[in-house]
Formats: C-alpha cells, sequence, structure tokens
C-alpha cells in the first residue's frame, strides 16, 4: 500500500516520461511508480499544465515542476 507516501522529483518525470510514451494509468501503476489513483491525478494535473503536449518541449527541470509541490 502506497498511502501517503512523498514522491521525488525523479519520480515524478519518470511517470511523466511514461505518460509520454503512451502508457495506461494501470500499466504505469503496475511498475511500482505511484498508485493508479495518484498516477490519474497526475495525468490531470500535467495535462493542464501542458506537459503532455508533445508539441511543445518538455519541462522537466526542477523550476518546471514546481506546480507538483
Amino acid at each position: 500500500m502506497m498511502a501517503n507516501r512523498r514522491f521525488e522529483m525523479h519520480e515524478y518525470r519518470h511517470v511523466i516520461v511514461r505518460m509520454l510514451l503512451g502508457q495506461s494509468d494501470r500499466a504505469i501503476a503496475q511498475t511500482g511508480l505511484m498508485g493508479r489513483e495518484k498516477v490519474g491525478q497526475l495525468r490531470c494535473l500535467a495535462d493542464r499544465h501542458g506537459f503532455l503536449n508533445l508539441y511543445k518541449p518538455p519541462l522537466l527541470d526542477r523550476s518546471g515542476l514546481v506546480c507538483f509541490r
């Protein structure tokens, strides 16, 4: 169970890269990086902030991921 687990920035980056590669929330959760519910929340947040836009350069540096804190 992953309740109340804190995530490091590199874990957010890994999940966002997997999303950009087209993996489903369930497939990402099976890797053990995050639970399926948290992956879904991250997908909504990343989409809202433009991290999943393939036509825009990725903002995966520390300054770009401030919105996830």
